[in-house]
This record gives C-alpha cells, sequence and structure tokens, in this order.
C-alpha cells in the first residue's frame, strides 16, 4: 500500500504533467492564431511541415531580415511568391513544392550553420540561401536560439511573452542598412571578401560547405543591390564561391543584384524593402535557378 507521501508526490506529478499538456495546448493554440505574421511552433514562419505529401519537393531558405521580411504578412513575402512560381511549374507534372521559410530577423550569416543543423529533421531536398543588409554576424535579441526551450528540445514557446506582456521570440525588427554597405558611408575601406567583409564571406562559404557534406544541393542568391558597397560585397563573395564551389554540380549561386531596381517605387516603396511585385521578380529569378539545379541533379519527388 502506497504511503500518504507517495500518494501526494504522485498527485504533484500528474497535476504538474497535466499543467505542462495544457500549457502545450494553449500555447499551440497561440501559434495557430497568428499564422499572416508569426512562426509556427517549430520556430520557423510559415506552415508546420511533418510528413512528406505525396511527390514532395521540400526548399529549406536560410537568410536574415531581407529573407524573413518582418512586418510583412506572409502571402506578401519572397518566400510565398517562390512558393507559387515553384508550385506553377509543378503541378502539371504532379509535382508538390513546398518551402520551409527557416531565416531569421536580424540573424548573421555565421548563424545559418546552426539553423540548418537545427532543421536537418525536415529533410529539405535543396537549400537556397538569401542574405540581407542589416547584420552580417550574430543573433538578434530575440533569436529562437535564446530559447531555452528551443535549445533543449526544438519547441519555441509563444504563450509566456504574451502572457508576460513582452515581445516575442523572432520579433526583432529589419535593422535596414548596415553601416559597411551604405551608400553614405564615409569610411573608406575595403568592404570584399578581402577585407571587411571576410568573415561574414567565410560564413556564407561554411554554410555551402555544411550542405554539400550532407549531400544537400545549395543555391547562394545574392539580395538585390542596395548601394555601390553593397554591389562589391555580393561580387566578391560569388567570386569566392565560384573559385570554391564551382566544380560541384550541387551548387548553384544566382546573382539577383539586379532583379529589381529598388529605386522604382513599383518594385520597392523606400529603396530598400521590395513590394509584392519586386518580390514576385526575385522569386522568379530564384525559382528558375532552383529548378535548374534540381534538373540538373535530376532530383526526384518522394
Amino acid at each position: 500500500m502506497l504511503s500518504r507521501r507517495s500518494i501526494v508526490v504522485c498527485f504533484a506529478f500528474e497535476a504538474a504533467a497535466f499543467a505542462f499538456f495544457i500549457g502545450v495546448l494553449l500555447d499551440r493554440h497561440a501559434h495557430q492564431r497568428d499564422p499572416v505574421y508569426g512562426v509556427n511552433q517549430w520556430g520557423y514562419r510559415g506552415a508546420a511541415r511533418g510528413e512528406r505529401l505525396p511527390r514532395e519537393i521540400r526548399v529549406a531558405l536560410v537568410g536574415g531580415s531581407a529573407a524573413y521580411e518582418p512586418g510583412r504578412t506572409l502571402e506578401e513575402t519572397m518566400s510565398n511568391n517562390l512558393l507559387y512560381q515553384l508550385q506553377e511549374v509543378g503541378r502539371p507534372l504532379a509535382i508538390e513544392y513546398s518551402i520551409v521559410n527557416l531565416s531569421e530577423p536580424g540573424a548573421g550569416a555565421d548563424a545559418y550553420v546552426d539553423t540548418l543543423r537545427e532543421y536537418e529533421f525536415l529533410g529539405a531536398d535543396v537549400t537556397c540561401i538569401f542574405d540581407g543588409y542589416d547584420v552580417l554576424h550574430g543573433l538578434a535579441p530575440h533569436s529562437r536560439q535564446h530559447s531555452a526551450i528551443f535549445r533543449a528540445v526544438g519547441y519555441l514557446p509563444l504563450l509566456p511573452s504574451r502572457i508576460l506582456g513582452g515581445p516575442g521570440w523572432m520579433s526583432d525588427p529589419d535593422g535596414g542598412v548596415v553601416q559597411l554597405l551604405r551608400a553614405d558611408q564615409t569610411e573608406p575601406g575595403d568592404v570584399t571578401c578581402e577585407g571587411a567583409s571576410r568573415g561574414y564571406c567565410a560564413a556564407i562559404a561554411d554554410t555551402v560547405r555544411f550542405a554539400l557534406a550532407r549531400n544537400r544541393p545549395i543555391v547562394v542568391a545574392s539580395p538585390p543591390s542596395v548601394s555601390p558597397r553593397h554591389a562589391a560585397q555580393q561580387q566578391s563573395l560569388g567570386a569566392l564561391l565560384m573559385r570554391t564551389f564551382a566544380s560541384d554540380p550541387r551548387f548553384m549561386y544566382l546573382d539577383t543584384g539586379d532583379a529589381i531596381d529598388l529605386s522604382n517605387r513599383a518594385h520597392s516603396p523606400d529603396g530598400l524593402h521590395r513590394t509584392v511585385a519586386g518580390n514576385h521578380e526575385v522569386g522568379q529569378r530564384i525559382a528558375v535557378g532552383i529548378l535548374h539545379l534540381l534538373a540538373r541533379l535530376n532530383v526526384q519527388p518522394h
């Protein structure tokens, strides 16, 4: 027969387990009520992907603010425009394309390897890096990596910050253009991979190396040029990546610097952020590149 103390311990354990279960259900409900701007329970933007759909090809998008587009609805983003264009090609062939947007606002390039490692369970068929302008390295203040629960079990809780009235995970705003890349930067200096962007370029190369080591095809797509200094940085990066990886058929570099004119208000309202029309143009360029890479490798849907 159980002692009184044992009964109390068992009851306390069951009560704690029940409270935890209810908390998870409420947290899931909070995630589901915010599908337009927020992230899913596994910490990335868009629908949570589990079991594959029949004949699915899955694309992982990695990047910072330019890929995540904080403040934009999911429907307006480049990620969704890319998805629509892949689906348009896949539909007549009965191929179901999907995108897992693993980008994170305010994340630097040195976080991308960890991102790919965390989400290997999603089994992406191809990875696309679409980098931004506002950060070169480091994690944002509200990065998912700062969540102890996410680091432990891969679940990103939403409810605690809402109850406490604080900023949620992945809520960091777009930081604009980092000083190094601004057109009005007065400090002279080399912004290329041999100069001030050495660490940044090395981090992108490390991300490509990580994907290839796991036999994952990868596309690196430079974003639209925001300044002459940014263009110089990205051209240097492209040259470095081509020297290093061009012989590997699983790698592709796409220069989308001229995909749109950010001074054209039809493509950008402020010379930096993209309109839906701008996102359509950029997404189309990247979609064509991804499709060429998949065809070159004869990647088949699962």
